[in-house]
């Protein structure tokens, strides 16, 4: 069913299939980069078949999960989802910033603020504002789509907050840009606009969400579902929050069946305390060090005029990799 939605949403918007073409690389490369150096390090697609390979993180409800839906559903709406291949192409969104850029014939500027008495402005409001309302719209429809149908089920809702959460982010993080023109740099007229940050920003704010995360549970009220704190003795979660119903696996050893690949052979930081460390990363199993030799450029000097020349050379270099 869900896989005839997806396919119903490409065939009504062939004009999107661009803007959807471009940003799953850039998407997956953010949820690497934010998890680079912990156990779990978004390893989500299989890099040959590019099937998504971890049913544990997308099915059992964990952190893990949460994060990835709110991404992704950011990411729709943005420029940068995780999803799998449909309409024939790669699998991406990067609709708000198309918007702006006239890239698509359906959408184009915000302009929302233009209807604004100029009296009531305290400056000239003019540009490309990002239209992210219109990539929300379509990141709720195309994201949205896979937890249509499920009856209710726990899951589906778990994600689909989860996806709202991801939305917020973005709409919250638009900012107002300010250009000044005038004579000897004065501000005599002022020209603004609404602008989203890089994406890097929006996966950070995502990635401390997934660290505050709350445990949650699915209650019947009333014949209808109800999100719950696991724990009632905590501050309920807001619409902003992401949540998760089960714990994470440590990830520590490789089990395919599920997605996990472990951290052997990992590299990790001997001189760090935190997750990235040996200790940490290697799940005390200990790591060994191995010696590296990388060509490189030295006693470089400066020649009148006007060169540098070097000496060719070696650079060692150490590198500890889990056990």
């Amino acid at each position: 069913m869900y896989r005839n939605m997806l396919f119903r949403f490409c065939r009504k918007n062939p004009d999107m299939m661009d803007s959807v073409q471009y940003g799953a690389q850039n998407a997956y490369a953010e949820c690497q980069y934010q998890f680079n150096k912990r156990r779990w390090n978004c390893t989500l697609i299989d890099p040959v078949t590019l099937e998504l390979i971890s049913d544990v993180i997308m099915r059992e409800g964990t952190r893990e999960s949460a994060f990835v839906h709110a991404v992704s559903a950011a990411g729709v709406a943005y420029r940068y989802p995780i999803w799998p291949n449909f309409c024939a192409t790669p699998y991406a969104l990067r609709v708000t910033r198309d918007c702006a850029r006239g890239l698509n014939e359906r959408c184009g500027c915000d302009q929302s603020m233009l209807t604004l008495d100029p009296q009531m402005r305290s400056y000239d409001y003019q540009g490309c504002s990002d239209n992210v309302q219109y990539g929300i719209a379509i990141s709720r429809e195309f994201v949205d789509a896979a937890e249509r149908g499920k009856n209710a089920s726990s899951r589906a809702i778990l994600n689909l907050h989860n996806n709202r959460a991801g939305r917020q982010v973005l709409e919250k993080s638009l900012r107002r840009e300010c250009k000044c023109h005038g004579m000897s740099g004065s501000c005599e007229i002022k020209t603004c606009w609404d602008t989203l940050p890089s994406f890097r920003e929006i996966g950070m704010i995502i990635k401390d969400k997934f660290d505050g995360a709350s445990e949650v549970a699915i209650e019947e009220e009333d014949e209808q579902p109800r999100i719950v704190m696991k724990n009632s003795q905590f501050k309920r979660h807001t619409n902003a929050d992401l949540i998760y119903m089960s714990p994470s696996p440590d990830f520590c050893d490789a089990d395919p069946a599920r997605g996990i690949f472990g951290t052997k052979g990992r590299e990790c930081n001997v001189t760090s305390q935190g997750v990235d460390g040996c200790q940490l990363l290697c799940c005390n199993r200990g790591f060994e060090r191995r010696v590296f030799f990388e060509a490189d450029q030295c006693n470089c000097k400066f020649h009148y005029c006007c060169r540098v020349e070097c000496e060719p050379c070696e650079r060692r270099i150490e590198k500890n990799f889990c056990l």
